[in-house]
């Protein structure tokens, strides 16, 4: 097995190279806010492991190209262990397992203190969500240290109105902008230079019929490039009329907004929201502004229409890569782009975004497993949803 997993501690100092790994798990998302379970790495318990694999360091691997170059150097994902297991069996032979998430889950350690009255891209408000509350406007105690935001280019996207819940968990609000932009990020890490940069990017259209010049990368048995594959649709989660209210004016009125994409009768599927943690007043230079009514109701308009984007048709295509097949990962294909799935036994031929890659390590194998379109949603993400 052909791949290299370094440990570092919190400040990157390097710390060594495990020596030897029973089965390892890497599985970076595009938009996804990290979670443990991002990793797992299974390895003997020699002294090595045993001094290398425990809660807080941060694993970084080492296989084929990094994830991002610039003029600084060469960047890569990284995890930080959050869990460990360790097992003795019946011979007396140790394992220790280790799950950890990559950085992006750091942005959750903060949430935006102060309220962010706006009107810009989603690239605009991720960047200041970040710069006020973990980069270099936040206070000197609330800054990530050894922290930079990595060079972007202009991601496009429209300008919408933009008011934050008050006291909202960062990373949360980052990851429902990089949702309602159809953007990637993460927290990548430059070994050289022992620093964090905070990366926000977006896929490449890869597409059959791409109109950027780029070559497509086309995914189907027909073409020997995947070894299996998995297509879920619903569309029980539809909606196109989102209701929401804000918070009451000085009178006790409660504002309500209609958020209507169309659809009559039937075709009508309604749902609402309170978002009233949309406060009318924000601080700024010491002093406390209250918004105009007719700005509110712009702000409310423009959250209930990013919302609305949850509540649209969920279609996943996941593909087990053929590894040996025309198409390489991180050569003609990375997390992020936009690519064609073809099945013709079942009719299907879909664009879609690759949200999620897996890479497993075992035996001497590497497997790669992608995830295309979006994951159908769960029970506690519905949960969630409706506030």
């Amino acid at each position: 097995m052909n791949v290299e997993v370094r440990v570092y501690d919190r400040e990157l100092t390097p710390l060594g190279v495990i020596d030897e790994i029973t089965s390892l798990i890497w599985t970076p998302t595009y938009w996804n806010e990290g979670t443990t379970g991002d990793v797992k790495l299974l390895a003997p318990m020699t002294e090595n492991n045993k001094k290398l694999l425990i809660k807080g360091n941060i694993v970084i691997l080492h296989d084929g190209e990094a994830d991002y170059t610039d003029s600084m150097g060469t960047w890569r994902r990284a995890a930080q262990i959050k869990y460990r297991h360790i097992t003795k069996d019946v011979n007396g032979a140790e394992q220790v397992e280790v799950q950890g998430h990559f950085l992006k889950k750091w942005l959750s350690k903060r949430i935006v203190l102060k309220k962010i009255v706006m009107s810009g891209t989603e690239q605009e408000k991720i960047n200041r969500i970040v710069r006020e509350n973990a980069g270099e406007e936040a206070a000197e105690r609330r800054r990530f240290q050894q922290f930079v935001i990595l060079r972007q280019e202009d991601l496009g996207g429209r300008s919408t109105d933009y008011a934050n819940e008050d006291n909202v968990d960062a990373g949360k609000e980052v990851y429902n902008r990089a949702l309602a932009g159809k953007l990637g990020y993460d927290i990548l890490v430059n070994e050289e230079s022992q620093l964090f940069g905070f990366l926000l990017y977006k896929g490449k259209d890869l597409t059959s019929g791409n109109t950027e010049g780029n070559t497509p990368s086309t995914f189907s048995r027909d073409f020997d490039n995947v070894n299996g594959q998995e297509y879920k649709e619903s569309d029980e989660n539809k909606k196109n009329v989102m209701y929401v209210t804000g918070a009451a004016d000085e009178n006790g009125n409660i504002p309500l907004v209609e958020v209507d994409q169309g659809g009559e009768g039937l075709e009508r599927n309604e749902v609402y929201v309170d978002m009233s943690n949309i406060s009318r007043t924000y601080t700024e230079n010491e002093v406390e502004v209250t918004i105009a009514p007719e700005e509110y109701l712009k702000m409310l308009k423009a959250a209930g229409e990013t919302g609305l984007e949850d509540y649209g048709e969920t279609v996943a295509f996941e593909a087990k890569i053929n590894v040996t097949s025309n198409l390489v990962y991180g050569r003609d294909f990375s997390l992020g782009d936009r690519v064609t799935c073809i099945e013709k036994s079942w009719g299907i031929c879909i664009d879609v975004r690759i949200t999620a890659v897996s890479l497993t390590y075992q035996n001497g194998i590497k497997e790669i497993e992608a995830t295309l379109g979006e994951s159908l949603p769960t029970l506690l993400q519905q949960i969630r949803k409706v506030r």
